[in-house]
């Protein structure tokens, strides 16, 4: 018997999002299960970095529904900063503030936005550097660190809000290739600690193991979307197929 699904986080709903004339996205329905790893794949310029830009609201959608757990957060009046608190998002470009360090950059959120006292705060933050690996760095400027090291950092910030879901975009496209594994592996770790998760990625070795379900998007479109195992191994839309048939040659 198949396991009961457990509650609906986010739920997008016809959403569309036009630039001018140009459509990006159009009539996008997705759904996040609490505990749920969705990984989203397609080309470049398919509108997959935007659907998790609108999703955050950091680009406005034309149109369609954004719901976190039933409440519209498109609807005049949703608490947009409550949403981003309890919904983190971790970067391509981790966006670290360059004059503060590490510590400083985990522990700067909580505090700001009054969840925590300093003390607090800082020890959460030691907590979560360790759990990324990166506890002995936490007296460094970003500056000091590889891009790998920064990602980590950025996903610890993200955590240190104690989010109930996290959307990843690209986060490992920006880095060098040997450094793109401890960034995985700390995505990985997360996944298994059952954090839900939307993740926007190019590791298609990544999104086959660790994920519950892939969407595939090209031309704003999700083109094919279902559990890895099944998608991976029977595509049934040709654009899917050409599109794997480059990452899974042999």
């Amino acid at each position: 018997m198949e396991a009961e699904k457990k509650d609906v986080v986010i739920s997008v709903e016809h959403l569309v999002k036009s630039f001018g004339d140009l459509e990006v996205l159009k009539d996008i329905n997705l759904q996040v299960h609490e505990g749920e790893v969705v990984c989203i794949i397609g080309p470049s310029g398919s509108g997959k970095s935007t659907l998790l830009r609108c999703i955050n609201q950091l680009e406005q959608p034309t149109g369609g529904a954004i719901k976190y757990h039933g409440s519209d957060m498109l609807a005049k009046g949703a608490d947009i900063r409550a949403f981003r608190e309890k919904v983190g998002m971790v970067f391509q470009r981790f966006n670290l503030f360059p004059l503060k360090t590490v510590l400083g950059n985990v522990t700067l959120a909580p505090v700001l936005t009054g969840h925590k006292k300093k003390a607090e705060a800082e020890q959460l933050a030691m907590e979560l550097l360790k759990k990324v690996g990166l506890e002995s760095k936490a007296d460094a400027k970003p500056a000091m660190l590889s891009g790998g090291q920064q990602q980590r950092v950025a996903i610890a910030r993200a955590l240190a809000m104690e989010p109930e879901a996290l959307l990843f975009d690209e986060p490992t496209s920006a880095l060098d290739p040997e450094l793109v594994g401890e960034v995985l592996a700390v995505m990985k770790s997360l996944a298994e600690g059952g954090m839900t998760m939307v993740i926007v990625t190019h590791e298609m070795a990544f999104a086959r193991d660790v994920s519950d379900h892939v969407v595939f998007m090209a031309n704003g479109y999700i083109v094919e979307e279902g559990p890895p195992q099944e998608f991976f191994a029977h595509p049934k839309e040709e654009r899917t197929k050409a599109f794997l048939s480059r990452f899974l040659d042999g």
